[in-house]
Formats: C-alpha cells, sequence, structure tokens
C-alpha cells in the first residue's frame, strides 16, 4: 500500500537511515505480501508535502531488510512509498481545471459505501463527434496512475489540446477507489472484491455501478470511442498497454483500432521513458468469468466494433517516476489520444 509518514527532530544536512523490513505476516489467509511491493528502490522524500524526490537507492541485507541513507533537509520530513495523489489531490485538480475551462462540468458519480465522494470532470459537448472515458486509481495503492491521469489532464485542458477538445467529450474520473485511496489502503485483491473485478451484473461498489450506467448511456447515445484505465504494474515492469485477450483473432475495423492505438501510443509516450510497442494481455486471469468482471473487458463487451477499451501500465519502480515524470506519460496519452482521434475511428 502506498505508505507515507513524518519524520521530527531532524538536524538539516546531516542524514540519518530509514530501514523498512518485509512483511512475514500473512495479510490474508496465506498470503504474504511480495517485499517488492514495500520495499521500493527509492523512498521519496518531502519537506513540505509538495514537491518529492527520490533518494538514493536503498540497501538490501541479507536478512531482507532495505535501509535508505537520508540526509535531511528539513527539521520535519515526509517519507514515501512513491510520490502520493490522495483525494485531496483530487479535488485540487479538478477545480484548477475546472477555473481553467469554464465549460467543464464537476460531477459527482457516486458516493461509495464509506459515504466518500468519487468527482470527476466533463469536459467538451455531450454531443461531440467522440467520446472519450479516462478513469485512474482502480486499485487505490497505484498512485501513479493518479499521477498519469494529472499530467494527462493538465495537457487536455493546455492549448495545444484545443482543437482535440472542440471535437470530443471527455469524462475523467482521478480516483475510483476513494474509500481505500483516503484510508492508505492498497485495495488490491480487497474484500468483498477487488474493485476492478467488480464489473459484473450486479456490483458491489456504488461508483463501479454508477460508472457502468453513465458508460452505457454514453455509448447509446453517442457511442464511446476510447476507455483507459490507468494502473500501475509489478515492481519490475516498464510502461506497456494491457490488450484485448482477442487481439490476435480481431477482424475489420475493431483489429484495425487496435493497432492503430497502440502505434499511436508507442510514437507519442516516449519520455522519461517509451511504452511498450507492443500489447500485453493479463494472462494471470485464468477465466473468462473473470475477465468479464474487469473494467475494460467489461467496456469492450458493452460498447461497438469501433470503441478501444484499454489498461495503461505505468512502471513507478525508479527515480524516473517522479510527479515530473508520471505528468510527461500522461502528457504523451494526451497526443496519442489527439492522433488517434484525428483519423475518424468510427470510419469504415
Amino acid at each position: 500500500m502506498l505508505v507515507v509518514f513524518k519524520i521530527d527532530g531532524l538536524t538539516p544536512g546531516e542524514a540519518f537511515t530509514l530501514e523498512v523490513q518485509a512483511q512475514t505476516k500473512p495479510f490474508r489467509d496465506n498470503t504474504v505480501l511480495a517485499a517488492s511491493w514495500c520495499q521500493p528502490k527509492h523512498a521519496w522524500l518531502s519537506s513540505d508535502g509538495e514537491t518529492w524526490t527520490p533518494s538514493g537507492a536503498g540497501t538490501l541485507s541479507a536478512d531482507k531488510v532495505m535501509s535508505y541513507t537520508i540526509k535531511a533537509t528539513a527539521p520535519q520530513m515526509s517519507v514515501a512509498w512513491g510520490p502520493p495523489f490522495v483525494p485531496s489531490d483530487a479535488e485540487k485538480l479538478l477545480t484548477e481545471i475546472a477555473a481553467k475551462l469554464p465549460e467543464a462540468k464537476r460531477f459527482e458519480l457516486a458516493k461509495t459505501r464509506g459515504g466518500r465522494p468519487v468527482n470527476g470532470i466533463r469536459i467538451g459537448d455531450e454531443n461531440a463527434p467522440h467520446q472519450v472515458w479516462i478513469g485512474s486509481r482502480q486499485h487505490a495503492w497505484e498512485a501513479g496512475g493518479s499521477q498519469v491521469g494529472r499530467g494527462f489532464i493538465r495537457w487536455y485542458a493546455s492549448d495545444e489540446a484545443k482543437e482535440l477538445r472542440a471535437q470530443t467529450c471527455l469524462h475523467y474520473i482521478p480516483i475510483m477507489d476513494v474509500d481505500n485511496a483516503a484510508i492508505g489502503a492498497g485495495g488490491k485483491e480487497s474484500i468483498p472484491r477487488d474493485h476492478n473485478r467488480d464489473w459484473a451484473d450486479e456490483p458491489i461498489y456504488p461508483e463501479v455501478a454508477a460508472a457502468q450506467r453513465m458508460i452505457r448511456d454514453i455509448h447509446a447515445k453517442h457511442g464511446l470511442d476510447v476507455f483507459i484505465d490507468l494502473h500501475n504494474p509489478g515492481a519490475s515492469d516498464p510502461i506497456f498497454f494491457f490488450g484485448p485477450f482477442a487481439f490476435e483473432r480481431m477482424t475489420g475495423l475493431q483489429q484495425r483500432n487496435y493497432q492503430r492505438w497502440i502505434g499511436f501510443a508507442a510514437a507519442n509516450i516516449t519520455e522519461p521513458r517509451k511504452v511498450d510497442p507492443k500489447y500485453r494481455f493479463a494472462t494471470y486471469v485464468k477465466t473468462d468469468e473473470e475477465r468479464g468482471r474487469m473494467s475494460s473487458g467489461w467496456v469492450r463487451a458493452n460498447t461497438g466494433d469501433f470503441t478501444i477499451s484499454v489498461t495503461l501500465e505505468t512502471g513507478w519502480n525508479s527515480p524516473l517516476m517522479s510527479v515530473e515524470g508520471y505528468g510527461k506519460v500522461g502528457a504523451g496519452l494526451g497526443r496519442a489520444l489527439a492522433a488517434y482521434l484525428s483519423e475518424n475511428p468510427r470510419r469504415e
């Protein structure tokens, strides 16, 4: 999970050592959390809660303790697993975008099981030629997904995206699993159901049910062109897209659009690392029933042949994946979207 804590009583200029022990006890049944999830290569540091920088690389001892040597820059410092993005950051971001684009419409997607609002923003005419849905944080610990989303929406609100905005209605959600993000929980494989496996006929989470209703309505009235779910992958993974399991068997318009998308993504998502130019497939999900309960699978099953539904997995365990680095991935995602929609994906 995304751990953030504060250390007091530091002397600026002096170094201290932070030690992180890998989990030894099961977090559920007989499952022990893999050490890579709680022992990143670098700790992330802030003296103001806003600017985050990586420490030097940690050192792993024989008894599986990760040690980070950190030079204090202030009497009090925050230390985190990665650059955090919490519900208050989402609120700041939505306020910023709404102020920059007065035509944008903020909306509440739903109240969570815990009574917290899941907020989003719609940018563009509801009857625009193209319709797009982009959301982050089906898994709460994957804060980099929201960081990429912030880079994307800031690019989308810029002058560079003016032509795209004129032709597109965008629906953007900065955090889906607000309950777990608010308390700092991991969220993945959560009880009673993993948030990204809840896209069933009867969802457990109100925000998932609301997203399903909204997506169905968008597609019924206008057609949905693009659905993108923003995630972080495993500790050693790069930047890549999960594509549809049936990709190799697709034909016609559907195959063409998925192929065009990965091509435009590879050409535009190049900083701070290039995205993989080929799709990966979530083969760890073993049954068709569970695949159908994943957000991207549900969207593919409930939209049209011209719709693409993909998951962007942005690697995190690197000093390159700073707030600025994630932002560059998000801007590249925006440019890929502009290029993709400029060649009408609905044309036969």
